[in-house]
């Protein structure tokens, strides 16, 4: 649990955290050398929570981050550890054993409206399974899959710890030689080699490290059309953008929203022919329209998020509307240099008076380029006419020049995810979207974006800490170092830092 005494954080709020390392020593004397010494070597413990599923408890002063931290006490984080943890990022062998993580079926594989298994048993299992989804048999270990359900079963595949995917290598006749405009890392050559023998990729990487380059790098190596869906039409000016600086033939680019495609007239328009599509920020879409997205004909495809976990349970969409997974965990990114660790300090509040006297301090006193994010309308109409910066919301058109020509931005909820802002110095959460942790891991995801050494804080009243604790949780579970103090109604610590 974060609280006002710093517990999360390096520093109190109230100054009072004064033991020594003598005292902190007397707790250990009389304690058994040889538990202490199995202690160290798996200072953690595993308890089921579901098929292919279980806790894994560790005390909160060992650095070990595992999985998907689903709650705290004073002591101990509890991360939940699942099949797709181990698809996106690989479990150490000894976890991943005592997991015991299975797939239902020895292999099954979902291709041309046939489901096939390794064994006529299997295939007798899934038609008893998945029987509103097949269509009768279709060779000795194989079924037919009911017309325009095939994307569920996958799911259903996905969701029963499978992956369903026949790879598809890219054609050689459909390849262009690399263009000089965008030179990979390490790491996204060899996403690109996995691209080539599947076709089919979905890319899970933290903000920062390279999704979007990745696929504008694909997308010049592939022949034919591309078309991108993005959730926001901020987004889709950002890409259109650096169509028109990295890409030699941006003739060949269509980028449109989900909403635009799902809509009557969008579906009809722009979906044939083409080469490779590309869902940026898939996990973003209502699970209602995954469906439909999965029948656009295209002849390779690839997924971008930097959280691959859906709030409503879905998480088998995101997998299913993509392909193979391909992860690198926050740690990985930082430790080799692709992404930069922020500063993260959460100022503390008594009331919502004190946190807006709070931000008036922030705003007189933060240099360089700062992005404030404000879900409310009202409230971001407010801050914009009181602090003479413009409000950028779902209304506001050309929204990626306007945020480029200002030093400091008060933005809606539209800037969330894939904004890319290299020079920025500092991002400020004043007003958010309850508890969500999606919202929280992509909002710090601003600044990682940023090339130069950026701050993210966030401002809470006590009872917004109490009621929406865990979109914290997003950060800490990815090993970020969280400073929890008071605000004085100012804007700074007053635990004499």
């Amino acid at each position: 649990m974060v609280s006002p005494t710093g517990r999360m954080g390096e520093a109190s709020v109230d100054g009072n955290e004064n033991s020594s390392h003598d005292d902190i020593a007397s707790h250990f004397e009389g304690m058994d050398p040889t538990h202490l010494s199995a202690f160290f070597e798996t200072p953690y413990a595993l308890l089921p929570r579901g098929r292919n599923e279980v806790w894994v408890i560790v005390p909160r002063f060992v650095p070990f981050y595992l999985g998907h931290l689903e709650r705290q006490t004073d002591s101990y984080n509890y991360f939940i550890v699942n099949k797709y943890v181990d698809w996106i990022s690989p479990l150490p062998a000894d976890v991943r054993e005592k997991v015991g993580i299975s797939p239902l079926f020895e292999s099954a594989k979902v291709a041309n409206g046939i489901v096939v298994f390794s064994s006529r048993e299997e295939r007798d299992r899934a038609q008893r399974r998945y029987g509103e989804l097949v269509d009768g048999e279709s060779g000795e270990c194989s079924l037919h899959v009911r017309k325009g359900r095939e994307f569920e079963l996958i799911a259903r595949i996905i969701d029963d710890g499978n992956l369903p995917f026949v790879p598809s290598p890219v054609e050689s006749c459909d390849l262009r030689p690399p263009p000089r405009s965008i030179e990979l890392r390490d790491y996204q050559q060899r996403a690109w080699e996995t691209f080539l023998r599947t076709g089919m990729v979905g890319v899970y990487w933290p903000p920062s490290a390279g999704k979007t380059f990745f696929s504008l790098y694909s997308g010049e190596r592939i022949n034919g059309n591309k078309l991108v869906v993005v959730p926001s039409v901020t987004l889709r000016e950002q890409w259109e953008e650096r169509i028109r600086t990295y890409c030699r033939f941006p003739d060949e680019w269509k980028v449109h929203t989900y909403q635009y495609l799902t809509g009557r007239k969008g579906w009809i328009y722009g979906v044939g022919n083409t080469a490779l599509t590309i869902f940026d920020e898939v996990h973003h879409l209502p699970a209602t329209t995954f469906s439909r997205l999965a029948t656009i004909k295209t002849t390779y495809r690839i997924g971008l998020s930097a959280s691959p976990y859906r709030e409503d349970g879905r998480t088998e969409y995101i997998f299913a509307l993509t392909g193979f997974p391909i992860g690198l965990g926050w740690h990985d990114m930082i430790s080799i240099g692709a992404v930069r660790s922020p500063d993260v300090t959460v100022y503390l509040y008594t009331s919502q008076h004190a946190k807006r006297q709070g931000l008036k301090s922030l705003v007189r006193t933060l240099t360089g380029r700062v992005l404030i994010f404000c879900d409310s309308l009202r409230k971001g109409q407010q801050l914009s006419q009181e602090f003479g910066v413009p409000f950028v919301h779902g209304g506001t058109a050309d929204r990626m020049n306007v945020i480029r020509s200002h030093r400091m931005v008060i933005c809606s909820r539209v800037g969330d995810e894939g904004l890319s802002l290299p020079t920025l110095d500092a991002v400020v959460e004043y007003d958010f979207l309850g508890g969500s942790r999606r919202q929280e891991a992509q909002r710090v995801g601003r600044v990682m974006h940023s090339s130069i050494e950026g701050v993210h804080i966030i401002l809470m009243t006590d009872e917004e800490l109490h009621r929406f604790e865990r979109r914290l949780y997003a950060l800490e579970e990815q090993g970020l170092s969280i400073r929890c103090l008071r605000g004085n109604g100012a804007g700074q610590s007053v635990s004499g830092e």
